[in-house]
């Protein structure tokens, strides 16, 4: 039996995963009290815990725990009835004891009428009637009724509620009273009520608890971080999410301001008094909004009430304290004597109290002499504070944590040591929704790089060996550092569960994070001197820069829901600590790579961390759409890259093309491709003009040359990529297809749509049985075919291919993806060409909106939008409205795009075309021209589209003089012009 239990209780146990898989599904139906021995037992050789406490008792909702003062062996010997832990025991058998009557009635009147149904329910489906099990069985006539879904569907709050939450009851029912009572004056506005106070005062847990205990009441209750603009960008681009819409803020709001069902909304933490909150609020009059925030000023945005939060009542204040003490009832007179001056002594602050309660628990000290300590640490706070930067309430809470950090340096084992360094490097993460997978993520990567090393040969092993000896250590926290043998994850865990034994950590067991309380969070970050607070920033950047992987490692959904979580925390760190990095020429006096390693061989490590530390934290910026943010970091490492390796270098090529695609994403295609020429060029002398990462770049250059509208380079290069791809890759190589399909949009561009056609029908055909019909790359081809069957009038076809890509992207993506945006956009343009104009501007309406909120105004995407549907209005006849979108596009792509580009070019000869139509042939004339002189810059005179303009320029210039002829022309000639005007309509 013992060597059976002791595999059970090994980690990662079958039997014990098992037995919890069993066990899970069957706790609600019951209460649970886990119990864990604090004592180590005795082995002989060693002393070790017979079953740890994250096995005995794991963290689970709705269940209890508290540790025995004992070994294994004695947990259940008590010697005293005064002892704690017998008191603790003793006192949760008498609350089971005196609940189970009342739960046990509940239960038997609950399995009766559940026996009653089913018998009704089997006698309906024997003789279509139904029996009253309690009325003598006699007949009646049934109508089963399907049980309603739960009122409730989304429920998101800022933390778990606390098991001790005491109080405010009369706040609660104020403001239940305030959201949901019929009030006239408020009938048709959002209501708004304001909660502000002091830091540590409860107000987060306040708002948590109300929200579950009125779970029932709100179809969805949602909560944004709004601690800062960005942070509440990332809350509500959440929300757009769980709506199935794009994952923006403008999205997340939109999508709350249109849903009829009751919802609630917690804005917490809005304390920065710069913060736009009004701009936070979801448009229109529905919704229930709680607001937290220290500024009182903020009350102003209430439309049903505020409430200030200072201090607990004195009864509800002594309660939260004995019970963060874990002291179990009847408590006796001394007792709240001693938690009644503790109290008084902290202010009655909620966040004190626990912390208070979290040393008392811990034995750190007795509830009678923690007024001693606490004065202690309260000077010891006062003599550091020489500026008097701190507030009342500020050296009232520190105290109370100065303690606790000091208890633990003097226990002095691994797993405290390890919390102290874990707290310091958090406090220049943001204090929310810390994943506990950054430090999980960085072991593991740091122990695959060790593991690297290990697997090298003899020789290369020894190099290593010398080269580290000679190498700066990089700045890590000791549980990130050591040989991969000495890296553990079990340390992070066990670090993380000291914080939060001493409450300075709150735990999400539903994601696997942590958080910590603002106030808790600036007292980590300023018990430090400056000079730890710049060490400590550092460590905490090296550590997110661990947990991420660059391409080609990163690949997958997880890893990117990883990059998105970290942002947060990532723009707190680089606030803390920006990246700066050495200047390569005045360090190393103008020597490259290989001689460095002699010269400076140390510094040279500490200039590769930084660089690395530049293109993570670029990636990440880029991937999330910050593309000001990653040009600035990408191009740090391209510029240190190029002065220690040179331009042949193969990393120096790759943050170069890593930059040209941020600088793409910002629209600066100029600048994107002199780079990737510059790449080309490298890769060509060094690589070879065959050479896959060669071609690889020839392809990305020639789709940047195409958006840039130079489709004559495109053609020539696109044309001999991909001859030299299929020589070299072969036809059916991911590489060659990618550069086929691209060949083919230009093609497009040319309107040699045939050839377009017969590229892409071969691409996804071989798309088709390499990827799998469904996969984004296909459908990109599927997409693109689509509007070559348009361009050559097979709209049957094309519809039908259009069709099938928005539906996927739309599943896969979202609906307000760019990507799904631009499906959309594409099939009605079908709509257009089909005549089916009201089916087309149903669906562009709300796509440019949509392409607004995720992408902004001047986006290409949006202009697209624009485009088609001024062609909609022009089919229509509708002029005014036509006329009006065809200005805002010019304006738009004149900026953006550039005067010379043919996107600008033939929206202004497409502009002249709808004034045509309304026979205002001098304006038609003026903006023909203006788009005739622009050909020359970019487009070339050889493009169809230059003698289609320079046609349509020599009929207006014939027709001109007439203007003012057809204006006072006979109602013949009227009908004519018409008749003329009709005709045009379907050619714009």
């Amino acid at each position: 039996m013992w060597t059976q239990a002791a595999v059970s209780n090994q980690k990662d146990s079958e039997t014990l995963e098992a037995i919890t898989d069993q066990f899970a599904p069957l706790m609600k139906q019951f209460h649970v009290f886990f119990f864990w021995e604090e004592l180590e037992s005795d082995f002989g050789d060693r002393l070790g815990y017979v079953v740890d406490e994250t096995s005995a008792a794991p963290m689970m909702d709705n269940t209890e725990r508290a540790g025995i003062h004992a070994n294994h062996a004695q947990m259940v010997r008590f010697s005293d009835a005064r002892s704690s832990s017998y008191r603790t025991v003793a006192e949760a058998l008498v609350r089971y004891c005196r609940d189970a009557p009342s739960i046990i009635s509940r239960r038997g009147q609950q399995a009766t009428e559940a026996l009653a149904r089913a018998r009704s329910n089997e006698a309906q489906e024997l003789a279509g009637v139904a029996f009253d099990t309690h009325d003598n069985d006699r007949p009646f006539e049934s109508k089963r009724k399907i049980p309603e879904k739960p009122h409730n569907k989304f429920f998101f709050i800022p933390q778990v509620v606390s098991s001790i939450f005491t109080g405010r009851e009369g706040t609660a029912r104020s403001v239940i009273d305030s959201l949901l009572s019929p009030t006239p004056s408020v009938s048709s506005q959002q209501r708004r009520f304001v909660i502000h106070g002091i830091g540590g005062s409860g107000k987060t847990q306040f708002c948590s608890k109300f929200a579950q205990d009125n779970r029932d009441r709100f179809w969805g209750v949602f909560w944004v971080d709004a601690t800062s603009t960005e942070t509440a960008k990332q809350s509500f681009a959440k929300i757009g999410k769980l709506g199935g819409m794009e994952a923006t803020q403008s999205a997340g709001k939109h999508w709350l301001s249109n849903m009829e069902e009751p919802w609630l909304l917690i804005l917490d933490n809005a304390d920065d008094p710069s913060l736009d909150l009004p701009s936070l609020f979801p448009e229109g009059e529905r919704g229930h909004i709680l607001v937290t925030t220290r500024n009182p000023g903020f009350r102003i945005h209430a439309t049903v009430g505020a409430v200030e939060f200072m201090g607990l009542a004195k009864k509800d204040a002594l309660h939260l304290l004995l019970r963060a003490s874990d002291f179990p009832k009847p408590w006796d007179s001394n007792l709240e004597d001693h938690g009644n001056k503790i109290a008084d002594t902290l202010g009655y602050l909620a966040l004190a109290l626990i912390q208070a309660g979290a040393l008392i628990l811990q034995r750190i000290c007795k509830i009678d002499d923690y007024l001693g300590v606490y004065d202690k640490f309260r000077r010891k706070i006062k003599l550091r504070d020489s500026l008097g930067t701190f507030s009342a309430q500020e050296r009232t809470v520190y105290a109370t944590w100065e303690h606790s950090i000091e208890s633990l340096e003097a226990r002095g084992t691994e797993a405290n040591l390890d919390a102290i360094q874990a707290l310091c490097i958090v406090a220049f993460y943001h204090f929310e929704h810390i994943r506990v997978d950054i430090f999980v993520r960085a072991l593991t990567n740091r122990s695959a790089a060790l593991a690297s090393i290990t697997g090298a040969s003899l020789i290369g092993r020894m190099l290593s060996a010398t080269m580290s000896r000679m190498r700066a250590r990089p700045i890590l926290p000791d549980f990130l550092r050591g040989a991969k043998a000495e890296l553990d994850a079990s340390r992070i865990r066990h670090a993380l569960h000291v914080l939060r034994s001493f409450s300075l950590i709150s735990y999400d067991s539903n994601d696997d994070s942590f958080s910590l309380h603002p106030v808790v969070h600036s007292w980590a970050r300023d018990r430090l001197s400056h000079g730890e607070q710049h060490v400590w920033a550092h460590i905490a950047l090296n550590v997110l820069s661990e947990a991420i992987l660059l391409p080609p490692n990163d690949a997958g959904e997880s890893h990117e829901e990883f990059r998105r979580d970290i942002l947060p925390h990532l723009d707190r760190c680089l606030r803390g600590r920006p990246i700066e990095i050495l200047d390569f020429q005045a360090v190393f006096g103008g020597y490259t790579f290989p001689f460095a390693i002699i010269l400076r061989q140390p510094l040279l490590h500490v200039f590769r961390d930084q660089v690395l530390n530049a293109a993570k934290c670029g990636y990440v910026y880029a991937e999330r759409g910050r593309f000001n943010e990653a040009a600035v970091l990408l191009s740090q490492v391209k510029d240190a890259l190029v002065q220690s390796r040179g331009h042949q270098n193969e990393l120096t090529m790759r943050a170069m093309l890593g930059l040209a695609g941020t600088l793409w994403g910002l629209g600066r295609l100029e600048e994107a491709v002199v780079l990737q020429k510059d790449v080309v060029k490298a890769r060509s002398c060094s690589l070879g003009l065959e050479h896959p990462d060669t071609l690889s770049a020839m392809d990305q250059l020639g789709r940047s040359l195409w958006l840039n509208g130079q489709y004559k380079e495109a053609l020539e290069l696109q044309t001999l990529t991909l001859q030299r791809m299929q020589a070299s890759l072969g036809p059916k190589h991911l590489d060659t297809l990618s550069a086929m399909d691209n060949l083919g949009v230009t093609y497009g561009s040319w309107q040699k749509y045939q050839v377009s056609m017969e590229l892409h029908s071969q691409v996804l055909a071989a798309r088709r049985d390499h990827l799998g019909a469904n996969h984004l790359d296909t459908l990109t081809t599927m997409s693109n075919l689509a509007m070559a069957y348009k361009d050559l009038g097979f709209l049957s076809k094309a519809k039908a291919l259009a069709t099938d890509v928005y539906e996927q992207r739309k599943m896969k993506l979202g609906k307000e993806h760019p990507w799904t945006l631009w499906s959309l956009c594409n099939l009605a343009k079908v709509n257009t060409e089909l005549g089916l104009y009201q089916e087309a501007e149903a669906m562009l309406i709300p796509g440019i909106a949509a392409a607004k909120r995720s992408l902004g105004d001047a986006h290409l995407g949006v202009l697209m939008g624009i485009g088609e549907l001024t062609r909609v209005y022009a089919r229509q006849g509708r002029f005014p409205e036509a006329e009006k979108l065809s200005e805002q596009l010019i304006e738009g792509l004149e900026p953006s795009r550039g005067p010379e580009h043919p996107d600008t070019i033939y929206a202004i000869y497409k502009s002249a075309q709808l004034y045509e139509n309304q026979g205002r042939f001098e304006k038609a004339l003026q903006l023909c021209q203006r788009a005739h002189d622009r050909v020359p810059m970019r487009l070339t005179t050889g493009h169809p589209m230059a003698e289609t303009i320079s046609s349509q320029l020599r009929k207006l210039e014939q027709r001109g003089h007439k203007e003012r002829e057809s204006l006072r022309g006979s109602a013949a000639s009227l009908g004519h012009t018409e008749n003329q005007k009709i005709r045009s309509h379907k050619t714009f």
